[in-house]
């Protein structure tokens, strides 16, 4: 199933004064609009939905291995089973490819990511665990971004941990079982394809995410963002090439979101409160659609996790593959370059110094073509049908028996430098003056018209499944709300990592 469908239009812009930077913007890429629109619909009907079943099962969903925050300070206790009592650290793993949003990222926060932060800290931290980018020594989770589960934590044991070479006892175990003590997950035919098929996706260079809101989910409540890049385009590229490649893939749902998780419920759920449900709901309608912060992510891995990425947890298990990101396109370094170190102007010249010296040159480079001898310009037919370059004509009776030598010591070094430049001027200005659009064909109205109402036909034709009226019509639309109710129960089940 995916995350999420599409519903309706993307949200109007936020004006609370919360929402307001606290430090300045960096130069950043421009959402993929696209991207952007269909994400922002995923958002809206999410929350519907989520909402929805969250009401119908009138609580929220705990974790119980974790220990809520607030039950550890103090303990020096690590998170872990409440109910068991066992302190050590959690090992539930699944794999991933996923960027941890720690310290070496590059993040602009607002006040509102901030304030939303200490909200969660200061109201919520009894009940579950909150995440940031700097976790403290005990409690709480790191902030990261998963950009696909390529095994989810109900068969990592299974498909991973089972069939590695590190452990003997395993090994021998995975040998018995299917001949092999290595899971094809972690070969490096499938890690090459899933970071190749990354890049040709478009995960080129660092991503850049926008987090415009939160969602909250069952289990707890998500940051959810526009990437600079349509990553569910990627996303698709990873999942077709490994079905090509005859490579597995174990996702436990189809992530069609771009989300971070800020908070998860944990701890016995007998002892929450009644209203811990209807508290987070009030708290996510507040930051719904609030500009949080962005972030440039330009570090991957593809390797276990666990569900809070806590750096002690992940070094315990460290990922089989990483890589890293340059931060700028290649033309955005170029132009970075040009800004910074004038490399179009020799003088160093700007403002109005620069238009004057541009001025001068250009002026300068009129004159000597205007003062050329024996040039001859053809100016009949169309602008594209013109020679690109004038003919030189030798005034000197003697000039027609000349060698080839001769003729060529007659042009100095300076002429043909200045007679490639014009070449080139002189073809950019001609296919400046072709109107191309005239020369496409165009489509009959009529057709265009005849093919709409064709279309509208199609529509209406198709606007009831089946004409059932009467007791079958009764029938089919109880048939249509036990699905539904089904498919709110499946969503109040799923686990966000």
């Amino acid at each position: 199933m995916t995350v999420s469908a599409a519903a309706d239009a993307k949200p109007p812009a936020q004006s609370s004064p919360a929402a307001s930077a606290s430090t300045s913007m960096p130069r950043r890429r421009p959402t993929h609009d696209a991207s952007a629109s269909k994400l922002h619909e995923i958002y809206d009907e999410m929350r519907t939905r989520q909402r929805k079943a969250i009401e119908k099962a009138g609580t929220m969903r705990s974790d119980p291995f974790f220990v809520p925050d607030a039950e550890l300070n103090g303990t020096g206790l690590v998170p872990a089973d409440a109910l068991s009592g066992d302190v050590s650290t959690d090992d539930r793993r699944c794999l991933a490819v996923s960027s941890v949003i720690d310290d070496s990222v590059d993040c602009h926060w607002t006040d509102a990511f901030h304030d939303l932060q200490r909200r969660l800290k200061e109201e919520f931290s009894p009940y579950g665990l909150a995440f940031s980018q700097h976790p403290p020594p005990v409690g709480a989770g790191q902030l990261h971004w998963t950009l696909i589960q390529l095994v989810g934590f109900p068969d990592y044991d299974t498909e991973v941990l089972l069939k590695q070479s590190g452990d003997a006892a395993t090994s021998t175990a995975s040998t018995a079982n299917d001949g092999t003590n290595q899971s094809a997950f972690l070969s490096p035919e499938y890690l090459d394809c899933v970071q190749d098929s990354l890049t040709v996706g478009g995960l080129d260079t660092g991503i850049h995410i926008r987090y415009a809101g939160v969602v909250l989910v069952a289990t707890g409540l998500l940051m959810v963002g526009v990437p600079s890049l349509d990553i569910n385009a990627a996303r698709d590229v990873v999942r077709n090439r490994l079905s090509d490649n005859n490579l597995p893939l174990k996702e436990p749902f189809v992530n069609d979101i771009v989300h971070s998780t800020l908070y998860r419920v944990a701890g016995d759920s007998a002892g929450m409160p009644k209203d811990l449900h209807i508290r987070l709901m009030k708290l996510a309608k507040e930051f719904e659609n609030v500009n949080l912060g962005t972030v440039v992510l330009n570090k991957f891995q593809i390797g276990p996790a666990s569900w809070r990425v806590l750096s002690h947890e992940m070094e315990a298990t460290p990922p089989a593959r990483k890589w890293e990101l340059p931060v700028e396109t290649p033309s955005e370094s170029f132009n970075e370059n040009l800004l910074n170190e004038r490399g179009y102007t020799v003088s160093g010249a700007s403002g109005a110094k620069l238009a004057k010296e541009l001025r001068q040159v250009l002026s300068r480079q009129t004159s000597e073509i205007d003062d050329r001898k024996g040039q001859v310009v053809v100016d009949s037919g169309p602008p594209f049908m013109r020679p690109l370059s004038s003919s030189r004509v030798e005034d000197s009776q003697e000039g027609n028996m000349d060698s080839p030598g001769k003729k060529l010591s007659q042009n100095t070094a300076g002429v043909g430098m200045d007679e490639m430049k014009n070449v080139h001027e002189e073809v950019r200005e001609r296919i400046d003056t072709l109107n191309v659009r005239d020369s496409i064909p165009q489509a009959c109205p009529a057709k265009v018209e005849e093919d709409a109402n064709t279309s509208g036909s199609k529509q209406d034709s198709a606007a009831t499944i089946s004409g059932s009226a009467g007791l079958a019509l009764a029938q089919e639309l109880q048939k249509k709300l036990m699905e539904e109710q089904r498919a709110l129960d499946r969503m109040y089940y799923t686990d966000f990592y």
